[in-house]
């Protein structure tokens, strides 16, 4: 008897590299955003600070895809043309991680003022030091696409490190004073 063989497993380990599920919640973010008021309503209030952070992003992601594209050609003549194709993939894909994680995190604090309950007991050691020392709300933390954030977020920026480490440092630093810069002024 001849057993039918399913030819998911198969298929099984690209679904998983695929990152489907981050790409459905990004529409449905963007869909929330169309469609909520609240959501809206609070990115609109906030565009001084909203607009800043989002050419911050920008930045980074530039600078990101060049360090890709500097440290790939500086290996082998032959990865050049390579290089030139996939660099606007790493630029898009640094901009999405970057722009999905803080308006993921936007939304949240969102949905946090319009129900009137604000995080009164901050979580995590980071959240309560940042609340005492700084008097900064941080918020709930979104759900992070740890995958896409390695691979378009994390892998540039060891890139940029292996030829200007202190342009990366003051990158990352940029990127995690954001969200702290952002609640500060988000009063």
């Amino acid at each position: 008897m001849a057993i039918a063989r399913n030819k998911v497993p198969a298929q099984h380990w690209m679904v998983r590299l695929i990152p489907v599920h981050t790409l459905s919640e990004a529409l449905n973010l963007a869909h929330r955003y169309r469609e909520g008021k609240a959501f809206r309503l609070y990115v609109h209030n906030r565009l001084r600070i909203v607009v800043p952070a989002v050419l911050l992003m920008v930045a980074i992601a530039v600078a990101s895809a060049a360090a890709f594209m500097v440290y790939t050609t500086g290996i082998s003549g032959w990865l050049v043309l390579p290089a030139i194709l996939l660099m606007p993939v790493v630029l898009i894909g640094n901009l999405f991680v970057q722009t999905y994680v803080f308006f993921s995190w936007l939304e949240n604090r969102a949905v946090s003022r319009t129900l009137g309950r604000g995080t009164k007991d901050p979580h995590g050691v980071l959240a309560v030091w940042l609340s005492r020392n700084l008097g900064v709300d941080i918020g709930p933390a979104p759900a992070i696409p740890w995958v896409l954030v390695a691979l378009f977020f994390v892998a540039p920026l060891a890139m940029m490190v292996t030829f200007a480490v202190g342009f990366a440092l003051v990158l990352l630093g940029l990127a995690i004073l954001l969200p702290i810069v952002y609640a500060k002024l988000d009063r």
